[in-house]
């Protein structure tokens, strides 16, 4: 059945995967105008509102993660798992780290600030529970393993509200995001049952108009006590969901599989991209950073645009060296030895 569901709703969930990186490269490109001494209030307002309606996109990926990972059975093995896993994203990440420190202080990291890759740490400790998690899933009911999913979820609303991490790694945050990490899987394996799809673009909405309009009235940064419990304020828990469901029930004839696939790397590399960029249109062409809009939508696209071919360049080199030096094949027969 899983198998089915995979292949039907693939380009759904890799249109949302998709759009999911370019509203984190989003993101970033908004906090950093948004932050600018020179912006005006209601160019504040414009970045606040992008702010809200791109938050989707961190719970999202990690709901997406949870709806296909603790849906394969085969993933409770704890050698498999984490041997594929390491082969999928430790390497790339354990490049792309090199190459932060590189460019980057060593200090970022001691001191948990290593721009957007502390995503990539809390996914990390996702992935180190999978086993574990589908363990526990095979010993109890579907009824008990969904409600304790939401509560899990709920908990890790008021965790994160009501406290602060010194590091972006800390273990609060990994438990924290496990909530959306199981309720993915529990709405994936119950879409059949989800009826009406396409309102719960409109319930996103209306969560993220009511969000704007809560923070208008108390304080831009009521949701913010650290950099990252954002992600987890009530309504943007309710969009994120929302959103999420929604794309369940989009139909899509076009293969995004090969673009989706690049959206790992991308998310290492639009960092730096973003800020390279910032620069040069300071320098060179500083009348386009006075229109916000503008400014901010042209930044994130050519982001976009030249880490996806920083991605597919990755992926050429490394797909020669994977064929030259049998890289693949070299890693299974050590890892089978090591049984």
């Amino acid at each position: 059945m899983g198998d089915k569901i995979i292949k039907s709703r693939q380009s759904n969930f890799d249109l949302l995967r998709i759009i999911s990186t370019i509203s984190v490269v989003l993101i970033h490109v908004n906090a950093t105008v948004a932050n600018s001494n020179n912006i005006s209030l209601v160019g504040f307002n414009i970045c606040s509102l992008i702010n809200i309606i791109t938050r989707f996109s961190v719970p999202c990926f990690v709901m997406l993660s949870g709806a296909f990972i603790l849906n394969n059975e085969k993933n409770a093995d704890y050698k498999h798992f984490y041997a594929k896993s390491f082969y999928k994203i430790g390497i790339p990440l354990i490049i792309f780290s090199f190459l932060m420190l590189i460019i980057s202080e060593v200090s970022a990291v001691l001191k948990g600030n290593f721009n957007n890759y502390w995503f990539m740490f809390m996914l990390v400790g996702l992935y180190f529970l999978v086993p574990i998690i589908i363990r526990i899933k095979n010993t109890i009911s579907k009824k008990c393993y969904t409600i304790g999913s939401f509560v899990w979820l709920f908990v890790a609303m008021i965790s994160q509200l009501t406290s602060t991490y010194s590091v972006s790694w800390a273990f609060g945050i990994i438990f924290s995001f496990v909530g959306y990490f199981l309720v993915g899987n529990v709405i994936y394996e119950n879409m059949s049952r989800i009826k009406f799809k396409g309102l719960y673009f409109i319930f996103a909405i209306v969560s993220y108009a009511l969000l704007f309009l809560y923070r208008g009235i108390t304080g831009f940064s009521k949701f913010s006590i650290d950099a990252y419990s954002n992600w987890f304020s009530p309504l943007i828990i309710i969009a994120s969901i929302c959103v999420f469901i929604a794309f369940s029930g989009i139909k899509i004839k076009i293969n995004l599989g090969k673009l989706s696939g690049y959206t790992y790397v991308i998310y290492l590399l639009h960092t730096k991209v973003y800020i390279v960029l910032l620069k040069l249109f300071e320098k060179f062409i500083p009348s386009v950073t006075g229109n916000y809009i503008v400014y901010i939508a042209i930044l994130t696209i050519l982001a976009f645009i030249i880490s996806c071919v920083g991605a597919m360049v990755y992926d050429f080199l490394w797909s020669l060296l994977e064929k030259k030096f049998k890289l693949k094949e070299k890693y299974n027969n050590w890892v089978n030895k090591s049984k």
